[in-house]
């Protein structure tokens, strides 16, 4: 018997088309994140979510270092801390430091950062945080620095992240103490 309030889907019970996705995701995946098990009670949804994913995941068109600084921001303001856990390794992989994660809350009196670095914190915040539209002069300086197209990107990357850090928190999809 499970702790788990809301049981993801497992390999052993899937039915046919939840199995089929689970097991591409394996493939795919060194690692399937926790929260694909619980999407596969809607295996056609979960199978779109995942091409969305990998493509906005994988699009050059923004830098990795720019990628996980919006996805680690956007999981740090959810409080998701299965998705800071998993994004501090993946910052520090593609070039954050130590010292940028640690200043992450206070970046805009941190020497740490570059002035594209904190507009896209700034944007973050914004886009995970605020209605409304963003403010023109963020967008302006943001599409100066990462073009149009990085910019589409940049939100669509903070929106992926939001949506991981809140679903994991709405279904508690992982254990509070093996995140502490």
């Amino acid at each position: 018997m499970s702790d788990r309030i809301i049981e993801p889907v497992s390999l052993r019970d899937a039915g046919p088309e939840a199995r089929a996705v689970l097991d591409a995701l394996r493939k795919s995946h060194a690692k399937v994140p926790v929260s694909f098990a619980y999407m596969a009670h809607q295996p056609g949804a979960l199978e779109g979510f995942e091409q969305f994913y990998q493509g906005v995941i994988g699009d050059r068109r923004l830098e990795e270092k720019y990628r996980e600084l919006a996805y680690l921001k956007t999981a740090m303001l959810a409080g998701c801390k299965l998705c800071i856990a998993n994004h501090t390794a993946a910052a520090k992989a593609v070039g954050l430091s130590a010292e940028q994660i640690a200043a992450m809350d206070n970046f805009e009196e941190s020497a740490v950062f570059s002035d594209l670095e904190k507009a896209i914190l700034r944007y973050a915040e914004h886009v995970a945080c605020q209605a409304g539209k963003s403010p023109e002069p963020l967008l302006r300086q943001l599409r100066a620095g990462l073009g149009n197209e990085g910019v589409v990107v940049l939100t669509q990357v903070i929106g992926i992240a939001n949506l991981f850090s809140r679903f994991n928190n709405a279904l508690h999809t992982y254990a509070g103490e093996d995140y502490a």
